[in-house]
């Protein structure tokens, strides 16, 4: 570890651990990335993946430390230390304002981020992890209305107004794609490893007729025993459905004007740029590392709190 690292930010997620070290003004000196969510830890033993991950990070005992932050899942009940949920709407400061602290075995300070939740109308929803990516993106965004998309296993859609999140929701897109190929019918007529932007493409026109997701579910199966959908496009039809579905509901009340802004892993970001831009709405992509960004930022309302 050098003495420019001010910051060590951990966006710890259920599948994977991407770690930063960052400096005084925000940029990213190192940053790794390994398959170590929280579903991956043996035991619970978070601080053994923590030293394995970042231990040569860490300063010598008595040495001048780096604000440690960590956010995502690692946050939940079911992660290392249990940190709120703040209720919508919620700005940066509020959110590091729940921050909770708390302290290794080996006797560091960490600085776990909040989620956020959201009860209103009979509709409930949290998020731990993307409120980090959405504010890490508030400089390219600037002021104004935003609608945000992070395409994912849940995918989340959330209005954001001046840098506050005044609202958003969860689709269980990626999750219920994994099911239905695995442990569903559907399954035994996809040839997985098989990718086809033709079968994609019906799969997003076949999302945008008033039939709806369940009523096109069965075409996977069924298309390719009667040989209409070749089982080579049975995947990507699959996927070209689910995500236009999602996409259908997310901008089906879009004023005229608005933009689509994308955060995420570029293969998850095209294809929903892909569906959006069937609707006619104009997208914006805007990387795949605010996460750190987000955590940055917490970490500077965080000093005062030191």
């Amino acid at each position: 570890m050098t003495s420019e690292t001010a910051v060590l930010a951990l966006d710890w997620g259920t599948t994977r651990l991407r770690a930063f070290r960052m400096a005084e003004d925000g940029s990213i000196i190192e940053r790794r990335d390994a398959p170590a969510g929280i579903r991956a830890i043996e035991d619970g033993d978070f601080e053994d993946a923590f030293q394995t991950i970042v231990g040569d990070w860490l300063p010598p005992a008595g040495a001048a430390a780096p604000l440690i932050v960590l956010g995502g899942m690692i946050g939940s009940r079911q992660g290392w230390f249990e940190a709120p949920y703040v209720p919508c709407p919620v700005d940066p400061e509020s959110l590091a304002d729940h921050a909770i602290l708390a302290r290794t075995e080996s006797d560091h300070a960490l600085w776990i981020a909040p989620g956020l939740s959201l009860s209103q109308d009979g509709r409930a929803d949290v998020m731990r992890g993307e409120e980090l990516q959405i504010f890490g993106a508030l400089e390219q965004l600037g002021p104004g209305r935003h609608l945000l998309c992070l395409p994912g296993t849940h995918s989340k859609w959330a209005w954001l107004e001046d840098g506050i999140i005044k609202d958003f929701r969860t689709y269980m897109t990626g999750e219920l794609f994994d099911v239905l190929r695995r442990h569903s019918i559907l399954g035994t007529t996809i040839e997985h490893a098989v990718w086809s932007d033709a079968g994609f493409e019906k799969g997003l026109a076949a999302a945008r007729s008033e039939a709806g997701l369940l009523a096109h579910l069965f075409t996977v199966r069924a298309g390719a025993l009667l040989e209409s959908l070749p089982i080579e496009e049975t995947g990507s039809f699959l996927s070209g459905l689910l995500i236009g579905s999602e996409v259908a509901s997310a901008v089906r009340d879009l004023a005229p004007g608005l933009e689509v802004c994308i955060i995420g892993n570029p293969d998850l970001t095209d294809l929903c740029t892909r569906a959006v831009a069937q609707h006619g709405i104009r997208c914006r992509q805007l990387g795949e590392y605010t996460g750190a960004h987000g955590l940055f930022r917490l970490a500077e309302r965080l000093r005062t709190r030191r």
